[in-house]
Formats: structure tokens, sequence, C-alpha cells
């Protein structure tokens, strides 16, 4: 069987210790046809010098230091830096399971149609401990599962709840996404960004959720998603809206069901009153 080139991409940014961690996790992949591209925005040059052994040893690791912090924009050029047939991104404070990609590409090479691969991500700690998951990392089946792809986008819409996975979790076709990371009916998203690539991905094919866990999600204080405060919540509103226009949430009910998620995760809190009125206004056209 042919043995695609992979691209594992890690967007860097001032982690030198647990980068290091995510790298000997694609180091150690049964998946034999793997590039690292690293882009790295660090404030500093601790990745850097963390890196410099690395790039001594693994030619199949490539390392940019960016001259100034390009944020969202550093996302796009690991993309663009990406020479393999599939992409899975890595955060620097994540870890694959050594089956990931190996297990993941099983799907891709014996089924039709797949346009997105993930699975359930174990939770831990900074010391790598196990912990119990989140809401939105519970298990979500307890068997390997193939579906239609604008179901399971429905099913993460409907809940307000990002039950596919961070970046770390999917892995797809290079090809196969066609926006920008992170952009979705024409507008960038930040808090969302992996979420609007993945509905971006299931609206052009089938989904495979396997319940074992390729891949560990870190919980710490620091991590970015930590630092956008709470104002960027509001972009659930905005992609629900939106992916009405790519056939989601395609019946009122759905819509309405997605809508009150939303609701009732923000309401009685000042900050979302905007979000508020523009709901009650779109549940009055639906009635």
């Amino acid at each position: 069987m042919e043995c695609p080139l992979v691209s594992v991409v890690i967007p860097a940014y001032n982690r030198p210790d647990t980068l290091q961690i995510a790298i000997d996790s694609v180091l150690e992949q049964t998946w034999p046809n793997i590039e690292i591209i690293i882009c790295d925005d660090s404030s500093n040059n601790n990745v850097q010098e963390m890196m410099a052994p690395y790039l001594r040893s693994f030619p199949q690791i490539q390392y940019y230091k960016n001259d100034k912090n390009l944020f969202l924009e550093n996302w796009h050029k690991c993309f663009d830096l990406a020479s393999g047939e599939y992409i899975n991104y890595l955060m620097d404070d994540d870890v694959f399971h050594k089956d990931k990609i190996k297990k993941m590409l099983y799907f891709y090479q014996n089924f039709e149609n797949i346009s997105l691969v993930t699975s359930f991500r174990q939770t831990i700690n900074e010391s790598g401990d196990y912990i119990p998951p989140l809401y939105a990392t519970d298990r979500l089946y307890e068997e390997t599962r193939i579906m239609d792809g604008m179901m399971l986008g429905n099913i993460v819409l409907s809940r307000c709840l990002n039950t596919i996975g961070e970046p770390t979790t999917v892995l797809f076709k290079k090809e196969d996404l066609t926006d920008k990371f992170g952009v979705f009916k024409g507008k960038q998203y930040c808090l969302l960004n992996d979420l609007a690539s993945w509905l971006n991905l299931l609206s052009k094919g089938r989904a495979v959720y396997i319940p074992e866990a390729l891949s560990y999600f870190r919980i710490h204080p620091n991590q970015n998603n930590q630092t956008l405060g709470p104002k960027a919540f509001t972009e659930w509103l905005d992609i629900m809206i939106a992916s009405r226009e790519d056939g989601f949430l395609d019946t009122n009910d759905l819509f309405k069901t997605a809508l009150l998620s939303y609701y009732e995760r923000v309401k009685g809190r000042q900050s979302f009153a905007a979000d508020i009125k523009r709901i009650e206004m779109i549940l009055e056209t639906l009635d």
C-alpha cells in the first residue's frame, strides 16, 4: 500500500519544554513517512535554542523563526509550507499517541469520501498526568463511527460544543481545506479557528470518530484559549448563523436548538446583551 507523506505542523510560542514532548511524540509515530513543520512565533530564543540538536539529527524537521509575531498568520504559514498530502496540526503543549497517524490514515486508505478523521482526546495536566474530561472532551461514542459530515457538524453546532476536538485531534487532506485555517464563509475566526476549518471539511464528505485516545490535550493556566476572554465566545453565534449557508442546521428546529444552546450559555451576562437580543430577533423570524 502507498505510504503518503503526512505533514505535522506546529505553530510554536514560548513553550520549549512542552514543545519538546510534542516533537518526540511525532518522532515516535509508527507511520514512517512524516515531516514536521515548526513555525516559531516566540518572543524570545528559547524555542530556537531547544531546536538546535533536533535540526542536526532529524532532517524531516523544518524550523522557521518568525521575525515578528504573526499570530493567526502563523497557522497559515505552517499550512503553506507543508508538502504532505495529509496535514495534522499539533499544538505545542499537546501530545500524539504513537499510533495516531497510522490509525487515522487507515480510514482514508480503505474508505471513500472521508474528509475528516478525529478521535477521543485524553485530557492531561501540566505534568502529563491524566485528568477527568471536560464536558466538551467526553467520549462522543463508545465505538468507531463513520458518519455523514453534515450530521457531525450539526451535533457540534446544536450543542454549542466542540466535541470534534482541538487542532491536534484531526487529520485531513491538504487539498480538502480550500480556505485558510480558521476561515469559514469569508471570516477568520480566532477562538473557533479549529471548528471553522472542521465545518469546511465536514461539508465535503464523511467523518470518522475513533473512541480510542489518539491525542492528549494538555490543560494548564497559560494555554492560548485561556487568555482570549469571554467576549470571544460570541464567535459561536456568528458561526451558527454562517453555517446555514453551507447546509448545516438546515431545519428551523435544528437552528432553534443551536440558538437556544448558545442562549443558555450566555443568558444573564451583561456583556452578551447584544447577542441575546440578536437571538431573540432571529427566533421571532423562525416561529
